[in-house]
């Protein structure tokens, strides 16, 4: 799932996290009022264009209430920067088990038809590499949703 709560931001960059993280927690005043600074500000630091005189940054404990406030958008930035994935905690039930599913057949799908559309010229630049990012994010996030709930499942024998 794809949440624009501001102008696009550089694919797979921390901006386009803290995007992605305001628009989780429900918007910009809502994220401002979970990390207690003002909307103007959080905009700001989440913003490439912000003039260097006027640049402000997301400190690591706002970063932290962000995600637990179900802004995960930046905890999957951090694993991924690092090498790794995000994988959340938990079982689920049935029926969101059912949607994660669906969810991630949808995404691969249009992910993987997208990326053979890219490559189809012979030619996969860094300019389809940065607009198929989003894409694999989008098709992993309930892959390892999936993932974690099998592995919390095969745990209890």
């Amino acid at each position: 799932m794809t949440y624009r709560v501001m102008k696009p931001r550089p694919p797979g960059s921390h901006y386009e996290a803290l995007a992605k993280a305001i628009g989780q927690v429900g918007g910009l005043n809502q994220a401002a009022d979970v990390v207690e600074r003002p909307r103007a500000s959080l905009h700001a630091a989440g913003d490439p264009d912000t003039p260097d005189r006027k640049r402000v940054k997301l400190s690591y404990a706002e970063a932290c209430k962000l995600a637990g406030a179900g802004g995960t958008a930046l905890a999957e930035h951090i694993a991924h920067e690092a090498g790794g994935v995000f994988v959340p905690g938990g079982a689920i039930d049935q029926a969101a088990l059912q949607a994660q599913l669906a969810t991630f057949t949808a995404e691969s799908g249009e992910m993987v038809s997208e990326m053979i559309r890219r490559a189809a010229d012979g030619e996969f630049d860094h300019l389809d590499g940065a607009a198929s990012l989003s894409l694999i994010q989008d098709a992993l996030r309930p892959m390892l949703a999936l993932y974690h709930h099998c592995k919390a499942r095969a745990a209890q024998r």
